[in-house]
This record gives structure tokens, sequence and C-alpha cells, in this order.
């Protein structure tokens, strides 16, 4: 069935940095940063504004913005929890939504409640309470607020994620990574995360960030975020094909 963790190709150390440890990697189907720790963070947020795309007009494409916790390749791959706003274009006609999912319990996206259109401006955020995790997503737009409460087990959460996404679609029958929507630009703001107890952006030094560019296999840059902004709570994330 569908999963929405990157297929890491390649990755390399991007240079030393004065406050924390850098790392770049090339994925087929993501496009955003990491945080990896040695220690469970407890809760994500982040901000966007959702695009206005341009479908094809024959055929299909789409695009997936979202945070979570323990997508990334490597020891908490086991689990996904994660929530944001999908965009899936056919035939020129594009459909938005609100969605979250936990895997492995969650075949697919769950949608919510949400009506989401081009210009809204989105806030969603996870928080690990007791046992269980708190999904919020809130168009600022509107007003309108979905939350849920969901059981993970096994959840290490040791990553944490800030991305933009070529979802798989046409599971599971004929399971591939779909199109990737031109969005344009997809700037995250507000990206921050709790580690035992202390609120700190991705670009905090107690964590190592990882900057991810989606690439087709044989190199093609589809999707590349930009630097942290001065506050390392923010970035852009800049569609190049699809």
């Amino acid at each position: 069935f569908p999963t929405r963790r990157f297929s890491d190709l390649t990755t390399g150390n991007a240079g030393p940095s004065s406050r924390q440890r850098s790392l770049h990697a090339a994925t087929t189907n993501w496009s955003g940063y990491v945080a990896r720790a040695s220690k469970a963070f407890s809760c994500i947020q982040g901000r966007w504004t959702q695009p206005s795309l341009t479908c094809p007009a024959s055929g299909s494409a789409s695009l997936a913005i979202w945070i979570g916790f323990d997508g990334e390749t490597g020891p908490s791959r086991a689990t996904l929890e994660q929530i944001g706003t999908n965009t899936d274009c056919r035939d020129g006609r594009a459909r938005m939504f609100a969605w979250f999912e936990i895997l492995p319990h969650d075949r697919f996206e769950q949608e919510l409640r949400l009506e989401i259109r081009s210009g809204d401006r989105i806030v969603a955020s996870i928080a690990f309470v007791g046992r269980s995790y708190h999904l919020v997503l809130e168009n600022l737009t509107t007003g309108q607020v979905e939350d849920t409460w969901q059981h993970s087990p096994g959840s290490r959460r040791l990553t944490a994620e800030w991305v933009v996404e070529a979802p798989t679609v046409g599971c599971p029958s004929d399971c591939q990574v779909a199109s990737l929507a031109a969005f344009g630009t997809v700037s995250f703001s507000a990206a921050r995360v709790i580690l035992t107890s202390k609120t700190g952006p991705i670009g905090d030094a107690r964590w190592t960030r990882v900057r991810l560019d989606l690439e087709s296999r044989s190199g093609l840059v589809k999707a590349r975020p930009g630097t942290l902004t001065k506050d390392g709570a923010g970035f852009a994330v800049v569609w190049h094909h699809r």
C-alpha cells in the first residue's frame, strides 16, 4: 500500500555549519527539510499558503504539503504521523482537500472536513500527548479548524518533517509517484518542534537538519528548497519540473 516516506537516493554533507550539522539528500518524491534528533520530539508545527496550481490540460498531477513525524528512512521508519493539504489535478481541473494519515494503520489519506482554496493560509500541528497524537489543521483565512486524536503504537519521533511531495497514487492496484503539479513556490514559516520541553526552529543547533531535493532517478531536479530564513524557522520550495 502507499507510503509517504521519502526514497533516499543520495546523501552527503552540505558543508560545515557554524550552528549545527547540515546534510543534503536527493529523493524521488519529497522536497523540504527534516530535523533529526537522538531523543523524541513531542510537537511539530508549520505554516504555509495553499498555492495556485497550473494543472495540465490532460492527464493528472498532484501536490501534497504536510508536516509530520517519523517519515525519514532510518530508525523511525516503521511509523509515520502526518497532516496537511493536497491538490489533485485531472484533465485541467484541480481538487483541493485537507487530510491526515497514520502509517501503518491508514492505507490512504483520511480527509478532514475543511474547505481548502488557493491562497488560503494554513497552520498545522501535531502534538504527542500521553499516548496519543493530537493533529490539528487550521485554515486561518476562513477560520475553520479540524482536529483528530490518533494512536500510533511503536512511534519513535526521532525525525520531524516539513515537506512538499509528489504523492503516491493509483494504489493498491498500480502504486506510483504522481507527476508533480506545477505549484510555483511553497513557503513554510513558523516551522518549529519541541524537544525535551524546549521549542526550537529547524535551524536549532540541538538537532541535525537535512535539506531534501526532489529529483527523478536520472537526476532531473523537480523541486528544491532554499536556505533557511534568518530565524531558522522558514524556507521556500521552488517547483522546477513535473
